[in-house]
């Protein structure tokens, strides 16, 4: 198979052509439902597990209880305590479902998840309702049960979300399912200048206003579906720039090119994390806690740049 394969024409060609290989697809919700039910075609006869945003569980049962039900049903050598405490809701234990949090709810589906000891996993938007703690436990099994040969396919989430996930990261327009750029391997570029100064404005777009942001305002720029965004305060700025211009105009100022798809003002990580042996994340201290993909051939300029262990 290709490092980089090219595009498909539906998601059950890519489903079919990419057996096997764990997918992370940006895409509308009729695709995500075309998507399931070509993973329950594609891999009948294997143990498959599947995580939809309407899982929220029995509201007046409790996650005990509603696990326990799941591993009696399917004769899981996980126990429900178990799952609970991987999951860190061994405290919750006896709390009524419909008394959780829509992060603990998620974490509740996690937990139901791994009782299948599932071949394959099938999730929508596994990570919205995570807050950056939940998101690194999910994050954490995600990559050590693909580590062990399970097959991860998500769908609807966005573009960024996909990139955290081990596997392949995929985006959809006009029906076409395309690849995610990525780099593993680094390449000659600028590297991050420290303290030097000089004026610079990064010019985006807000309805039919030109807006100018001074670099310290930006947490991120990313390269989404062809179009290159500025994230300012939570906010998504398109802005006619190439990313090649922005990351030898930015470095100077403290930023980095973390991935193919992405520029991260360095000031704003907060936590870089492992979670496989190519998987690494940045955390953002902005107000969403963003997470970044860091590919794993920039991660050691990325070390020498933060002085990282």
């Amino acid at each position: 198979m290709p490092d980089r394969p090219n595009d498909y024409p539906s998601v059950e060609e890519l489903i079919a052509g990419q057996h096997g290989v764990s997918l992370h697809i940006e895409c509308d919700r009729q695709t995500g439902e075309r998507a399931r039910k070509a993973v329950q075609e594609a891999y009948r006869g294997m143990r498959c597990a599947y995580y939809l945003e309407t899982d929220k569980g029995f509201d007046r049962d409790t996650p005990l209880s509603y696990l326990r039900f799941f591993s009696r049903l399917l004769g899981s050598s996980v126990t429900a305590e178990e799952a609970l405490a991987h999951f860190g809701l061994k405290d919750l234990a006896r709390t009524r479902i419909g008394k959780l949090a829509p992060e603990q709810r998620a974490l509740l589906n996690f937990a139901r998840l791994t009782l299948a000891e599932p071949e394959v996993v099938f999730c929508e938007r596994p990570l919205i309702e995570l807050g950056p703690d939940a998101r690194t436990i999910v994050l954490q099994w995600m990559g050590s049960a693909s580590d062990e040969g399970c097959v991860f396919i998500t769908v609807n989430e966005p573009l960024r979300e996909a990139l955290l996930m081990p596997g392949n990261a995929w985006w959809e327009e006009d029906g076409r399912l395309f690849p995610a750029q990525v780099d593993d391997d680094p390449t000659d570029g600028p590297v991050f200048a420290g303290d030097e100064v000089r004026v610079c404005k990064v010019q985006a777009r807000s309805g039919s206003s030109t807006l100018f942001f001074d670099p310290r305002e930006i947490d991120f720029i990313e390269s989404m579906n062809r179009q290159n965004y500025v994230s300012v305060r939570g906010e998504l700025y398109p802005t006619p720039a190439k990313l090649d211009e922005l990351e030898v105009d930015l470095a100077r100022f403290g930023f980095f090119r973390c991935h193919r798809s992405y520029i991260v003002n360095v000031q704003r990580v907060a936590k870089v994390e492992r979670f496989t042996r190519n998987s690494f994340n940045l955390t953002l201290s902005d107000a969403a806690h963003t997470s970044l993909p860091l590919a794993k051939g920039r991660a050691e300029e990325m070390r020498a740049t933060l002085g990282w262990k």
